[in-house]
């Protein structure tokens, strides 16, 4: 959806407007963490442990519902005070930022991701990730549109909360009995904690970058592409939302052998997958953002191709992190780790933004995110002996290697960005699969395409 919206939205609202909304969006999003309370992550782990007993499973989902509220509240009046100085500015962008705070509180995610109710979840975004496609094209023509962009983002997720609730509702019986609130306060504080620190890495470095060079041109630059990258992560964070609740029940019953099984997976998925994606990101940063973002964004290439390893080091963090610590309740090392992170990101954001702007938001983040993924594998690596053989990570760099004379002919061939694109992607994951598949013998690779086959195959 994004591939589709964004060549369209980022042509008629261009890097100003776009960083206006983003760094109003980013700060929401800031205070939606401070809301969230680290129940998301936490409520995930804890459903999924009680998901085979109704009454258990009903109380729980009472207690994470008015706990958020009440913390979600605090937020929102918090976010006006800091805020309100600013909102003459744009009104609406920090209305919908405000309306965001209160609605995280219903979004439910966390009750879909610990049932693994995965097929109800696909279902419902595609149907609101259409209603807003739609929206997109009809309301925004200009740029005195940029406001109803924030709007249509809000609109989704109310559709979404409802949607969401309605399931809640349906496949639960609440009755009135006592709720145990107190219990859940103490390693909700470790969650809020961590994910307070997570978000100073996050979001914070968009926060200091407008602060520190009152540059919305700069700000729309990084942020786009922040985006534009992270599209790439979507397969593999899927991974780990389909595994945390699964693991989190097999850590219950201390089935650790199943454990290492799904990890040796989850490890050898995301290095097969997310070093083509990052070496792609940073072959094809100019096509890239010339097609996906437009001509205006073109000085942003350096700081795509300096944030092309990120999405190997988020999946890789997002396996070591939330696969391993939190099914086996390592809380307090999960978050020493981030704190690490959080205090490594700020230094290197305050000394380096001055000088390099959004080049170095762009530093600051990757070196970041890398630092957090050896701190945390090491500390996964201890609990679980999860394994890759180094032999696949050679023969994947290997073959990434080849991306670069496909890519060399394919611009000497094609004058258009749009075609050398299509045609580099196309070569490239032909080459990837063919040499993986039958040479290499990859074993994610193989299992994947018998996959995509057994599902495609006509049923009888």
């Amino acid at each position: 959806m994004p591939l589709i919206s964004y060549p369209y939205i980022t042509r008629i609202l261009g890097p100003v407007n776009l960083g206006k909304i983003n760094y109003v969006d980013f700060l929401g999003q800031l205070f939606i963490i401070f809301a969230a309370f680290g129940i998301p992550v936490y409520a995930i782990r804890e459903i999924a442990v009680v998901r085979n007993d109704a009454v258990k499973r009903a109380a729980l989902i009472q207690e994470m519902v008015l706990l958020h509220s009440l913390f979600a509240l605090l937020a929102a009046v918090i976010f006006i005070l800091v805020t309100i100085g600013q909102w003459n500015s744009s009104l609406l962008l920090y209305v919908f930022a405000l309306a965001n705070i209160l609605l995280s509180a219903y979004s439910f995610e966390w009750y879909l991701q610990g049932m693994e109710a995965f097929r109800f979840a696909a279902i419902r975004t595609i149907v609101v990730r259409i209603v807003m496609l739609v929206a997109l094209f009809l309301l925004i023509n200009n740029v005195q549109d940029y406001p109803y962009y924030s709007g249509i983002f809000t609109a989704g997720f109310l559709l979404m909360a409802v949607f969401n609730g309605y399931k809640v509702v349906r496949d639960n019986h609440f009755v009135k009995q006592p709720l145990q609130l107190r219990k859940h306060l103490r390693p909700l504080w470790h969650f809020f904690l961590t994910t307070s620190a997570i978000s100073i890495y996050i979001y914070f470095d968009t926060i200091l970058l407008q602060q520190l060079t009152h540059n919305e041109r700069a700000v729309g630059y990084y942020t786009t592409i922040i985006k534009l990258v992270k599209i790439c992560l979507v397969v593999l964070l899927a991974v780990g939302s389909v595994l945390m609740p699964r693991l989190s029940f097999l850590a219950s019953t201390g089935n650790t052998t199943a454990i290492k099984t799904h990890l040796d997976k989850s490890l050898l998925f995301i290095v097969t997958l997310g070093i083509p994606i990052s070496a792609g990101l940073y072959l094809l940063a100019p096509e890239i953002i010339e097609v996906v973002a437009g001509e205006a964004f073109l000085p942003a290439v350096p700081v795509m191709k300096i944030l092309a390893l990120l999405p190997l080091a988020i999946g890789l963090s997002n396996l070591f992190c939330f696969q391993t610590l939190i099914p086996f309740n390592k809380e307090k090392i999960f978050l020493r780790s981030v704190i690490i992170g959080g205090i490594t990101s700020v230094a290197l954001n305050i000394l380096l933004i001055p000088y390099l702007a959004e080049q170095g938001a762009a530093w600051a983040n990757i070196f970041t995110e890398v630092i957090i993924s050896i701190i945390t594998g090491w500390f996964a690596y201890k609990i679980i002996r999860f394994y890759i053989s180094p032999r696949v990570i050679i023969q994947t760099i290997i073959t990434c290697l080849l991306f670069v004379p496909l890519i060399l002919l394919c611009r000497s061939v094609f004058s258009s960005p749009l075609y050398i694109l299509l045609a580099a992607i196309s070569c490239c994951v032909a080459l990837f699969g063919v040499l993986q598949y039958f040479l290499f013998r990859n074993a994610a690779v193989r299992e994947t395409i018998a996959f995509i086959f057994q599902t495609l195959k006509p049923k009888s």
